[in-house]
């Protein structure tokens, strides 16, 4: 009788905790359901926009555009099959990290693959980069400001190369008397590589290097280019007032005078990338037709 009691009671007993199991996936698997699966806008050819936060907005980036994916603040980069659960769900309120994007200075459009621009894009290359003639294309990063200590201006930059020049390249950067396009012009010892007294003959240093600077005398724009080569190239790094971003864009030096206009073009960009908390668009998104 004694044993027929014990029996009945871890029968009981083991009943009960597999009814708790069972409510404890049960639970799970209800929440895994009812979690909200965000809103996610699609292309024509039904590829799926890569959305996140930019700057504090909600953004719907048509995939066509992108050159590599999107990264996340916070997502865990390469990650393995063990901590795949960790990974954060993707919304609209993530922040993202970085992103990036190919650029027409010409016209201000944006290469979507499988587009029009796409099809012009690798017409370029086929003919006018064997021939060395002006390539009209920008490789564009966009850094997401998602830290009040991340800096906002480049001061600190343009003091870093001044300094970094004369201590260790022995020369100097000298303000010129004439701005080039509207933007203050520094050269470097005034064109001379000092060790040969001659015209600077490489680009690994003694760049031109350009600045424009706001009412508040901070440094927004900086911009570095090449003094030497059949295709020179700059590379363009400003600051977006309205998101906050940081963008960096790579070009030939021969779109240079398109400066105010290339950084207007890519805020336009953003901007109608920027969509409702829910993903609702607010505007035709660049890139997508």
């Amino acid at each position: 009788m004694r044993n027929l009691l014990i029996t009945y009671t871890k029968t009981v007993c083991l009943s009960g905790l597999l009814l708790l199991t069972g409510c404890s996936d049960n639970n799970k698997d209800n929440a895994a359901k009812h979690q909200t699966i965000p809103f996610v806008n699609q292309d024509r050819f039904g590829r799926f926009d890569s959305i996140g936060n930019l700057g504090g907005k909600p953004v719907s980036i048509p995939s066509g555009v992108l050159y590599t994916e999107v990264s996340y603040i916070g997502a865990t980069e390469n990650f393995d099959t063990s901590s795949i659960n960790k990974q954060p769900p993707i919304t609209y309120q993530m922040p993202i990290k970085e992103l990036d994007f190919d650029y027409r200075l010409t016209d201000g459009a944006v290469k979507s693959k499988n587009e029009q621009t796409d099809s012009d894009y690798k017409q370029d290359i086929k003919i006018l980069i064997p021939k060395a003639k002006h390539f009209p294309w920008g490789y564009t990063n966009v850094y997401n400001l998602f830290s009040p200590n991340q800096p906002r201006t480049f001061n600190q930059w343009f003091n870093n190369i001044l300094k970094s020049t004369k201590e260790t390249w022995n020369f100097e950067y000298f303000k010129q008397a004439n701005k080039i396009f509207g933007l203050t012009y520094y050269q470097a010892n005034n064109g001379i590589n000092p060790k040969t007294n001659q015209p600077w003959e490489d680009n690994i240093i003694g760049n031109d290097l350009y600045i424009y600077q706001d009412s508040n005398n901070d440094i927004k724009t900086l911009i570095l280019c090449d003094t030497v080569g059949q295709i020179k190239y700059c590379k363009h790094d400003f600051f977006i007032k309205n998101f906050p971003v940081k963008v960096s864009i790579s070009y030939d030096r021969t779109y240079l005078k398109l400066w105010q206009q290339t950084e207007k073009n890519i805020a336009a960009i953003l901007d109608s990338w920027v969509v409702t908390n829910d993903g609702k668009l607010i505007k035709k998104q660049a890139g997508k037709v």
